[in-house]
């Protein structure tokens, strides 16, 4: 692949799940060629840190730290902000959405040079492993989305996503919290931005906990859906 791909991890607390990097996910990125990895440590307490900086002696592997947790928005502005690659993907610490579904996102993207490929459990051909009322919650607020902004997009709240990073110039990304995926989605669909959909599944956490807290993500959805709501009344 000519162009480059930097693969962007938030992590906060995930000292198990960054143990499975070399052996899940780095075996996926050597088949794509020209890659890097980034893992943003959002002021983890536990060693997450220390693995990732054992783990960055591999070159390709690169350590960015924050002293203390800022949210998952900002890990998303610090990792494009150290990305050095022209595509960019965002890969859950916890790999609910596995490594081995990367390639798909690029495949969608080299058929039609996409601004963003989205990676989606709900779509025709996705699957979902998640909690019954986890499923329920995501699937609801994914379809106000989508009757909001009166676009077939199955998934606007996930992380799981493919950017050209040129395209991601001039996009709104102010959130700290997990509704800046929606947030980052709605700014490029304002911008024209050519965007698709791939089936992928979605997994269940396998060590640690989630850091999702569910009342604070609706308020935060809310407050997202309101600013689509008055775009699309107001312009």
């Amino acid at each position: 692949m000519k162009e480059k791909l930097s693969i962007i991890i938030p992590a906060c607390n995930e000292q198990d799940n960054i143990k499975r990097i070399p052996s899940e996910l780095m075996p996926v990125a050597r088949k794509i060629g020209n890659f890097e990895v980034i893992i943003v440590d959002d002021g983890s307490k536990d060693l997450t840190a220390k693995i990732a900086k054992e783990l960055s002696k591999d070159r390709r592997i690169r350590l960015v730290k924050h002293e203390k947790n800022m949210g998952l928005g900002a890990a998303i502005r610090t990792g494009i902000a150290n990305s050095t690659g022209d595509l960019i993907v965002f890969l859950d610490a916890d790999f609910t959405f596995h490594p081995s579904e990367i390639p798909k996102l690029l495949e969608k993207y080299n058929k039609g040079n996409y601004d963003c490929v989205i990676g989606t459990q709900f779509g025709k051909g996705g699957k979902t492993k998640m909690q019954f009322h986890r499923k329920i919650l995501s699937k609801g607020v994914n379809t106000l989305y989508r009757i909001f902004l009166g676009r077939k997009i199955t998934s606007m709240s996930s992380i799981f996503r493919l950017y050209k990073k040129s395209a991601l110039r001039g996009i709104g990304m102010k959130s700290n919290n997990f509704d800046i995926c929606a947030e980052m989605l709605f700014d490029m669909i304002k911008n024209g931005k050519s965007i698709t959909e791939v089936p992928v599944t979605l997994t269940t956490r396998m060590y640690g906990e989630s850091k999702l807290n569910n009342r604070r993500e609706i308020k935060n959805h809310i407050k997202v859906l309101t600013k689509i709501l008055k775009w699309r009344l107001f312009g």
